[in-house]
């Protein structure tokens, strides 16, 4: 690999991402081994799986354990994504923080109110859940999914 300041992991992401985005690693198509890799860079294998997990954080690549390495998205595909989950994730944030004012005050006139929004924070966790599972990552939000169970145990 050409000296450069970039650490030698992000210059092997660097890479696989280019090729990626050129085509000539299609979505579906299984990535080289990482020993494979490693060669072919002139790295280590630690240095390959530390490109190789940052690119599975971007939502690039998918693992399959016991099988290999997929491209599971192109550049432009995984930041549409991740800037719709990252919409998602600040609406259903504010729509929560609404839910929590109301049934904090809880009058009879609002509580038609939280419902509604109860409903839509569930409909935007639907659509937040099913953003995560395509980039494969783990819904970081799953310990605080339940406005209603949030307004019963906050006392309210």
């Amino acid at each position: 690999m050409p000296a450069t300041a970039e650490p030698l992991y992000k210059q092997v992401a660097d890479d696989l991402r280019r090729k990626i985005a050129s085509g000539e690693l299609a979505i579906g198509d299984e990535i080289p081994s990482t020993t494979r890799l490693a060669e072919q860079h002139g790295v280590s294998i630690g240095v390959v799986r530390t490109a190789v997990r940052l690119l599975q954080q971007e939502g690039l690549l998918r693992g399959q354990p016991g099988k290999g390495v997929y491209v599971r998205a192109t550049p432009e595909t995984a930041a549409e994504e991740a800037a719709a989950l990252k919409s998602v994730d600040e609406q259903l944030a504010e729509l929560r923080g609404e839910v929590r004012r109301l049934a904090d005050q809880q009058p009879s006139e609002v509580i038609q109110k939280i419902d509604e929004l109860q409903a839509q924070v569930g409909r935007l966790q639907a659509d937040l859940r099913h953003l995560y599972d395509r980039l494969g990552q783990p819904y970081p939000h799953a310990h605080n999914d339940d406005p209603q169970q949030q307004r019963t145990s906050s006392g309210a």
